[in-house]
């Protein structure tokens, strides 16, 4: 009986441990958004808690009124736009990314 219990135990202990690593995992998404009328190129950057930009984590094309989902590390991203792939990007943008808010980038 004891040996059950024990079992069981670690059974949901495991489990509960789990949960919090996907719970924690799922906080650090969000929405890119594009512009209502016009497509917009981004590149977006991981970033750190102090804003410091990290690697590429998503770089193309949104086409107009479309969104994509993003994963940060830490929460935070920098993203870069452009209404034309042949021009500079500009923008620069710091912002958070966690429980799947919505950013616009247009």
């Amino acid at each position: 009986m004891f040996k059950i219990q024990r079992t069981v135990f670690l059974i949901i202990f495991l489990a509960s441990m789990l949960l919090a690593a996907s719970t924690q995992a799922a906080d650090n998404t969000c929405r890119i958004v594009g512009s209502a009328q016009d497509d917009v190129w981004v590149i977006i950057y991981d970033a750190d808690a102090d804003g410091n930009r990290g690697p590429i984590i998503w770089k193309g094309k949104i086409e107009a009124g479309k969104e994509i989902p993003i994963t940060s590390t830490d929460g935070h991203i920098r993203y870069n736009r452009a209404s034309d792939p042949n021009q500079p990007y500009d923008g620069d943008e710091s912002r958070a990314c966690f429980g799947n808010n919505i950013i616009q980038a247009d």
